[in-house]
């Protein structure tokens, strides 16, 4: 299950491993639309829909300039790390607990979260059905990159809870946001090698960011030492 499908660009991957059917989840209408024109009905089910801890309430979705960041909350250090994206337009949605719209039979057992800061409402709205699931793969925040966003720390104490590790996270560290992989405590152990080619494809990741990095600590040693 998806949830923040966008135009989804992950598709090819899920297709090459053969994780289908897939559950598309995504708020912008306009987006959604396209997604049910576009996707094979027999390996993909779409569903639009702004997805929150509650049912029923009427909340502004802002839609960005890239859409990509689009989110129902309001920018915060989003403005100062990227500040070429812009809010151009809110609609009104309703949210849906994530319950109220999957059945446990289609309960799939991986998530991936792509939801713009409302990460731990989304998974609090699963109720139940969390306990169907065994790896989540989200996006995740150190700043509030949107205001009174989801933090790693409340993702950790929450899914700690419900018997989830997280198990690797890769950060922006600039920009204060990354992605974590969550896993429930009884996965097993990786291999020494397989360890080995992940911490190798890590440095690969942030070769770029470490020399940004000195960049700015050179250029701007104020704006490094406030992040």
């Amino acid at each position: 299950m998806h949830v923040g499908a966008h135009l989804a660009e992950e598709y090819s991957q899920y297709e090459k491993f053969n994780w289908t059917p897939i559950i598309w989840i995504e708020a912008q209408p306009n987006l959604a639309k396209k997604l049910q024109q576009n996707l094979d009905s027999k390996k993909n089910k779409v569903i639009e829909a702004a997805v929150l801890d509650q049912n029923g309430v009427e909340l502004a979705l802002y839609i960005s300039s890239n859409s990509q960041s689009t989110s129902l909350l309001q920018f915060g250090t989003h403005v100062e790390s990227y500040p070429s994206i812009n809010i151009i337009d809110q609609v009104l949605v309703k949210t849906k607990r994530l319950d109220s719209l999957i059945l446990r039979s289609e309960m799939p057992n991986f998530i991936n979260l792509d939801i713009q800061g409302v990460e731990l409402k989304a998974l609090q709205g699963l109720g139940e059905l969390i306990n169907e699931v065994k790896y989540i793969y989200t996006e995740v925040n150190r700043f509030e990159v949107y205001k009174n966003c989801t933090l790693i720390k409340d993702l950790d104490t929450f899914l700690g809870s419900k018997g989830f590790k997280r198990y690797a996270t890769r950060w922006h560290w600039l920009e204060g946001w990354g992605d974590a992989l969550y896993v429930r405590n009884n996965f097993p152990r990786r291999s020494f090698f397989r360890t080995l080619h992940s911490q190798t494809q890590l440095m690969l990741f942030y070769k770029t960011q470490i020399r940004n990095v000195f960049k700015v600590m050179v250029k701007s040693p104020q704006k490094f030492l406030a992040r």
